[in-house]
């Protein structure tokens, strides 16, 4: 069987590790492949071969450029190893317009896809966030653990396992720090009136190397010894090995089918040739609104108002009653520490999620002007001591979401244009939900010895959660053109897989993109046994 993947973010590399793993099955993947730029990658290079001792200064000033403020968000965006490749332009984002205070770098053209710069939270959903789905947690288990074996994953059994079970060996965390192995210690202490206002605490779980870790502060702005997983490295494994061939530099311009066979015309993008590439099989892993365009364009779906589910973001200051020792972030890893769960029923479906980040320097350009002053620093910083941020979310049924439009190109050699605006009239579920949550939070500030700094708690403009999805959600009887099936085929074709989080009918607000490698490793597993069956 001949087997063409579009991109080469999570659900891709989720797709392919369950492709490679069987016997007669050909895979080419197509990607638009943004690199990190070469100064850039020589520094990090030279990084990842010495120990941080002998790191010379002019590299580690190259790589550890801190996130950057942008226009209409509240949250800065990230850089990696000094660079933007993650949310580069590189052709994908042609045509993306957003309409109002809406995030518009939505989708990748890097190798590796946003995973280049996410958080590295790995969980599995809970079984009530099936609720919603056609299929139950039960059916994605043997998913899951495929594809947490794969992978680096570090993990302690705690009380967060009531809804978020391990499922696989699992690496212990590094050494926390101070503020975080505290509020970890008191809940330890003060756990059942901590649980009897409804909330959980437990360290992380995250895609990482904890065993390998040597705690040089980089987490946050790319870690040089690549201990945290991003997609690219799946991939660098299987072209390596041979089981699968690469080909970058190629926007995916529209997708079918001719006589039950698919197709993809995709563009060079340095020369602009345009191809059609048959295959048996294609699956398409482009991001939620990346392979919303393609499909929708495909179809002819113009103008259409296309709402995609979102777990909205919120950004939460937790203040210490007590000060850290100091002030720096090396000797630390700087990625999220530990995790606060909020059920809000007894089955663990109305579940929030607040994840906790010790003190990077990308903290500082957040304080307010004054205290950025050489004089107000020091007052700055002594307020830095008692802060945690708490980067939260809500399940897609309490968040507002988005709408996107896909409008047609003039010519058929171009990407077609994405409309994003905010849903109108959504937002008093998602205030409402805050409020409650500052609530507990406030009741077991006493127990746990942090509270949420409740002026400065913020929701983030809609895409900025990278949590979205569902355009074409699974669907056991699909409505044809708007659903996808089982194993994400949407009518009228037979062979074509939608793989992402387009296809996901909700989502929830604990940890999104193990989930998404998990449902593209089920339906590739699926593929592959029906042709076998065949």
């Amino acid at each position: 069987m001949d087997v063409v993947i579009v991109g080469a973010g999570p659900a891709a590399a989720g797709a392919a590790i369950a492709l490679t793993a069987a016997p007669n099955v050909s895979v080419r993947v197509i990607d638009v492949g943004g690199r990190l730029e070469e100064p850039n990658e020589r520094a990090r290079e030279r990084m990842s071969h010495g120990a941080p001792s002998e790191w010379s200064a002019a590299d580690v000033d190259v790589v550890s450029r801190i996130a950057e403020a942008t226009k209409h968000q509240r949250l800065p965006e990230k850089r990696n190893f000094g660079s933007d490749f993650p949310f580069h332009d590189f052709g994908q984002l042609a045509g993306v317009r957003g309409v109002g205070d809406v995030n518009t770098h939505v989708i990748s053209g890097a190798y590796g896809g946003f995973s280049n710069t996410w958080g590295a939270q790995t969980m599995v959903y809970s079984a009530a966030s099936f609720n919603d789905w056609p299929i139950s947690r039960a059916e994605l288990e043997v998913d899951y653990r495929a594809i947490l074996s794969k992978i680096p994953y570090s993990a302690e059994e705690d009380d967060l396992a009531e809804y978020h079970p391990l499922w696989a060996e699992a690496d212990p965390l590094p050494p926390l720090n101070e503020n975080s192995a505290r509020i970890l210690e008191r809940y330890r202490r003060h756990r059942t009136s901590v649980r009897h206002h409804g909330v959980i605490v437990g360290k992380s779980r995250l895609a990482l190397k904890g065993s390998a870790c040597v705690s040089c502060g980089l987490c946050m702005t790319g870690c040089p010894y690549s201990y945290v997983y991003s997609a690219s490295q799946t991939f660098d494994q299987l072209i390596a090995s041979g089981r699968i061939t690469y080909t970058g530099g190629r926007e995916a311009l529209s997708i079918g089918e001719a006589a039950g066979r698919p197709f993809v015309v995709s563009r060079d993008s340095r020369s602009g040739s345009v191809e059609t590439i048959h295959a048996d099989k294609i699956l398409v892993g482009c991001g939620a609104i990346g392979s919303t365009r393609l499909v929708a364009g495909s179809l002819e779906l113009w103008s259409q108002s296309i709402h995609l589910q979102e777990s909205a973001q919120f950004l939460m200051p937790l203040a210490s009653l007590r000060s850290s020792g100091g002030l720096s972030q090396d000797n630390s890893f700087t990625l999220n520490q530990f995790n606060i769960l909020m059920p809000f029923d007894e089955a663990g479906r109305d579940l929030v999620q607040i994840h906790g980040y010790p003190y990077s320097k990308s903290m500082d350009d957040a304080l307010p002007a004054p205290l950025r002053t050489s004089i107000g620093r020091i007052l700055g910083n002594s307020l830095l001591k008692h802060v945690t941020v708490g980067l939260g979310y809500l399940p897609s049924w309490w968040s507002p979401g988005f709408d996107v439009s896909i409008e047609k190109p003039d010519t058929n050699d171009q990407l077609a244009s994405v409309n994003i605006s905010a849903t109108a009239n959504r937002n008093d579920v998602a205030k409402s939900k805050l409020r409650a949550i500052n609530a507990r939070l406030l009741r077991v500030a006493p127990y746990l010895g942090v509270v949420p700094v409740v002026p400065m708690v913020s929701l983030s403009p809609p895409g900025k959660s990278y949590h979205f999805g569902g355009s074409f959600p699974h669907a056991t009887n699909p409505v044809s053109g708007r659903e996808s099936d089982l194993v994400g085929r949407v009518d009228p074709w037979s062979n074509i897989h939608l793989i992402d989080a387009s296809v996901f009918p909700t989502v929830s607000a604990t940890t999104f993109t193990l989930t998404i490698m998990a449902n593209a490793h089920r339906i590739a597993r699926l593929v592959v046994e029906d042709a076998r069956v065949q």
